[in-house]
């Protein structure tokens, strides 16, 4: 079991899971038009803006929002590498598209890992849940929150983002946030969020205007709860 080996080792294997972790985003096929329809796509994998393969399409409670709040609940279908749900607008302007993922609770026990908390595995050595949700601004930086469980809320401002990521609409303060831009080999730390939950950051000069600013962290599982932490990931994807 993990907790049985060296510290050194461990964490070596930590900051290895860490660099391979899949990236999960939600994109569209193109601008937004009155009555005409796009498609959203829901994409996962290491090089954004590739996908590489499909989620669980079952979990995701996908939506799109137009800038008045109204939101459109849409159905997700996977095809091939990629979940797809298709969008029409009933009205022009700035929309927002937002998925959440909740991959339920899971239990590290003797016998390998399990579904279910301490509940249902009372000799657990650990036990989470993990979250994923995402955004993308389809029409112009939409500065307001999506009212995701958690999520990153961005705005453009002369030539860079500021960014900022909430929990419950509460800002969270030193978390790192990744920018991977579109077609780079890897992502960097942008920073750690300040005491209002957020970061500045300036995309290098000749990149695409196509950027993934991404957050993955756990926090404690609220008191009561049959499991121990919380693992969220969490993304926003905007283009200019």
């Amino acid at each position: 079991m993990i907790r049985s080996l060296p510290h050194s080792l461990f964490l070596l294997c930590m900051a290895a899971g860490a660099a391979f972790a899949h990236d999960t985003w939600i994109a569209a096929s193109g601008a937004l038009a009155t009555g005409k329809p796009v498609t959203i796509f829901v994409r996962h994998g290491h090089h954004f803006p590739a996908s590489e393969e499909a989620v669980n399409a079952a979990q995701l409670d996908l939506f799109a929002q137009s800038a008045s709040g109204k939101r459109t609940a849409l159905q997700a279908l996977v095809q091939g590498r990629e979940v797809v749900a298709e969008f029409t607008p009933a009205a022009a302007g700035a929309h927002t598209l937002a998925f959440t993922q909740d991959r339920g609770v899971t239990s590290r026990t003797p016998k390998g890992v399990k579904q279910g908390g301490r509940d249902k595995n009372p000799g657990a050595t650990q036990s989470s849940r993990t979250l994923r949700t995402a955004v993308a601004y389809l029409g112009a930086a939409v500065s307001k929150p999506a009212g995701l469980e958690v999520e990153i809320v961005g705005t453009l401002s002369g030539g860079a983002w500021t960014v900022q990521l909430l929990r419950g609409g509460k800002p969270l303060a030193g978390i790192a946030i990744e920018a991977f831009p579109a077609g780079a080999e890897a992502g960097k730390i942008a920073g750690k969020t300040d005491a209002n939950g957020k970061l500045r950051y300036t995309p290098e000069a000749g990149a695409r205007k196509d950027l993934l600013f991404i957050a993955e962290f756990k926090q404690p599982a609220p008191q009561g709860s049959a499991y121990d932490t919380v693992n969220f990931e969490t993304s926003l994807h905007v283009s200019w």
